[in-house]
């Protein structure tokens, strides 16, 4: 007799529809982050396991004895596996959707006249997976809500949460899954599909998995902010100091990686040296985009095994999908927040999609480069350039702000930085590079505050034959600069 639970968690797993991350956790639709991510929609690619699905969940129905007239999808991801069992039992299908439609006839359930109901009939409802609960129980009120009856709801795979169960126990609804959490941790296990540190913490999700994000530094919907991170590490590692990571090749300039070397393993060496003196990484996107999404998964590895934070230097600047692809990139790489140029105008857009993927995003707002005079003293709205992005920054809830310091060389001057700080009140600032002496250092942590300056030194550190020591050296300065203010 064949074992559907192990037998589906097995596909599963060959084909990566199901993903173990502790490091870098998956944020489910009802917000909360959780190691763990099962993705069944990979499952439909093969007919034979859509039929054996289909077939494990006749051998349930045959087991339980249960009396049904229509078979019920849930949309998306209960429709074709509803549809592939309703045909093996020649029975008739509907599907029902998160909502009712806002155009057309307004259907919330499709398959029925927009004008009638189900007219008492009994429905068993097919669900990919159940975590929370919430979406399965609320396609169950939908039938309910047009006069159908709702006793069983089966789904592929089931987490098991204990909460789960009471509200299903509560809506007076059977659930029955092909596959549990318990099968898919033995399998997990047999395969060697985990290793032991990624058990143990698995494990502990498991027995709170509600809490468990919180603890680890990722709360429901990815509320913790990159302003909560950077305290956190400011006093844990006595630093300010953010290093750049602009890793040129070989020939490119004349501070460029040993020639010889793998650029991937000359930044997982860099890095190991100079994190004991930093509380940042800024890898410049333009200098590692010839690393595989994996290389720059072990760069941000890294980086957080050493108890720090990763902010890729992305500079995005785009709209819409395209912007919120460059966002689902850094997420899945593992930064904690990316730069951000809002020439575009979108910075409202622009934060919502970078927090919903529990980003901190840090648009630029006052440049010391020659060329941004210009656009600094231009016209928006009845304020200098550079006074409107502070503003959006300080509406639209901008994670920190990129300033330059004023400098003899440059064309920046004291009363602009101070505008903005009037601007945009207690916010994170993360300052360009800094000269020998950190002059300009000492000005903005003035300003700023001693804990709210995102302090970056690029070559001055990633160039020298010694970066850690170099480090240890800005790190220093920047101390005895904090302990001034």
């Amino acid at each position: 007799m064949v074992n559907f639970g192990i037998e589906i968690a097995k596909r599963a797993l060959k084909i990566k529809a199901i993903k173990i991350s502790p490091e870098h956790p998956f944020k489910w639709a009802s917000g909360y982050f959780m190691p763990i991510y099962n993705d069944n929609r990979m499952l439909l690619a093969d007919h034979t396991t859509r039929k054996l699905i289909a077939e494990g969940f006749r051998e349930v129905i045959k087991r339980r004895e249960i009396k049904f007239n229509i078979v019920a999808g849930t949309s998306t991801a209960g429709i074709p596996h509803a549809e592939t069992l309703a045909d093996l039992l020649e029975k008739p299908m509907i599907y029902i959707r998160d909502k009712p439609k806002d155009h057309g006839l307004g259907n919330q359930i499709e398959g029925i006249d927009s004008n009638s109901d189900l007219d008492g009939l009994e429905a068993i409802i097919i669900e990919d997976l159940v975590s929370t609960g919430g979406s399965s129980l609320k396609a169950a009120q939908a039938v309910r809500i047009a006069r159908g009856k709702v006793k069983f709801m089966l789904s592929i795979f089931n987490y098991g949460f204990p909460e789960t169960e009471q509200e299903f126990k509560e809506e007076e609804i059977q659930l029955e899954s092909l596959l549990t959490y318990e099968t898919l941790m033995k399998v997990l296990i047999a395969e060697k599909h985990i290793s032991e540190s990624q058990l143990k913490i698995v494990e502990e999700w498991r027995s709170s998995p509600f809490t468990w994000g919180e603890k680890y530094g990722f709360p429901k919907e990815g509320k913790r902010l990159l302003k909560e991170k950077w305290s956190e590490t400011v006093q844990k590692k006595n630093s300010i100091l953010c290093v750049g990571l602009d890793p040129a090749e070989y020939g490119q300039r004349a501070d460029s990686i040993p020639h010889g070397i793998s650029k991937l393993e000359w930044v997982l060496q860099f890095i190991e040296k100079v994190t004991p003196f930093a509380a940042a990484i800024k890898p410049n996107r333009n200098y590692i985009k010839d690393l595989s999404r994996e290389d720059t998964q072990k760069i941000n590895k890294l980086i957080h095994d050493l108890g720090i934070i990763s902010i890729t230097d992305d500079k995005l600047v785009d709209i819409g999908e395209t912007n919120d692809s460059g966002l689902y990139q850094a997420q899945v790489e593992g930064f904690d927040a990316v730069t951000y140029s809002p020439f575009p105008g979108n910075m409202r857009e622009a934060v919502s999609q970078a927090h919903s993927r529990g980003l901190g995003l840090i648009p630029l707002v006052l440049m010391s480069n020659s060329e941004f005079e210009a656009i600094k003293n231009s016209r928006i709205r009845g304020l200098k350039g550079f006074e409107y992005f502070a503003m959006q920054a300080a509406e639209y809830n901008a994670d920190a702000i990129v300033v330059g310091a004023p400098s003899p060389t440059n064309h920046l001057k004291n009363k602009e930085v101070e505008r903005v700080k009037e601007i945009v009140g207690d916010k994170l600032v993360l300052m360009p590079g800094i000269g020998a002496q950190g002059g300009e250092a000492q000005y903005i942590i003035k300003i700023f505050g001693k804990d709210n300056v995102i302090a970056n030194v690029g070559r001055a550190i990633a160039g020298k034959y010694n970066p850690a020591k170099a480090a240890e050296k800005y790190q220093g300065m920047l101390n005895e600069l904090r302990k001034k203010v």
